[in-house]
């Protein structure tokens, strides 16, 4: 298609690369980082999916024998993982000599809670702004690449559209590209963004089980839960 309009010969997608002009390269470095952004959080997402079903139900058959030596050593084995981390922050708290530190663990848990969420965010932001500034990039290169074209006509004082259609066409390689660039980015934030919301449920009501059992175990020197979302 491309070929037939850019003079009638078949066109290499290299040289439908260099028909777009320097918005390509933009728009290259554009797709670059968002499919490195893309594989980046599905192989964390992946990998986050398998341990906190892992570490849940260890820490849950520890905590219900009140094992809490193990606890802290099976947060200390899965260091980095969130319901760890929320978990170490409650134990920490709660065995604190300062009676401030035993009555506010909840809050802090959920202070903690919240921090992490955000982490679990990381450069999906990356994604959404690839996708509303691509296709913008994409068509400033037409326009110039237009521009180019009739300012082309004009010094050589010929006219009619077989004159320009050959610009016109490679000018809009750039609008193409940046289309496809963000419709991926689009595509890839909306899914993220759908697996981030459901992780940030999971850690939630696997940390109120904890707090649950730890509630119980240590009597009233535990606050409640926090239960914001």
């Amino acid at each position: 298609m491309f070929g037939d309009a850019i003079g009638g010969n078949s066109t290499s997608l290299w040289q439908l690369v260099k028909h777009g002009g320097m918005t390509m390269l933009p728009l290259a470095i554009c797709s670059v980082v968002g499919w490195a952004v893309i594989f980046e959080r599905i192989l964390r997402f992946r990998s986050l999916s398998r341990s906190l079903r892992s570490f849940h139900l260890e820490a849950m058959n520890a905590l219900l024998r009140q094992e809490w030596d193990e606890v802290k050593k099976l947060c200390e084995r899965n260091d980095g993982l969130p319901t760890a981390e929320l978990l170490k922050t409650a134990l920490d708290r709660i065995q604190a000599k300062d009676e401030r530190l035993r009555t506010s663990w909840a809050e802090a848990v959920e202070r903690r809670r919240q921090m992490l969420n955000q982490e679990l965010k990381k450069n999906l932001w990356l994604l959404g702004t690839i996708g509303s500034s691509a296709p913008f990039i994409g068509l400033a290169g037409t326009v110039v690449g237009i521009l180019q074209a009739f300012g082309e006509m004009a010094r050589k004082g010929a006219g009619g559209f077989a004159v320009v259609a050959a610009g016109i066409s490679e000018a809009l390689v750039a609008t193409a590209a940046g289309i496809i660039v963000a419709v991926v980015a689009v595509v890839a934030f909306n899914a993220l963004q759908t697996r981030w919301s459901a992780f940030v449920l999971l850690i939630r009501i696997q940390t109120e089980e904890f707090a649950e059992i730890l509630g119980a175990s240590f009597g009233k020197q535990t606050g409640k839960p926090g239960q914001q979302g």
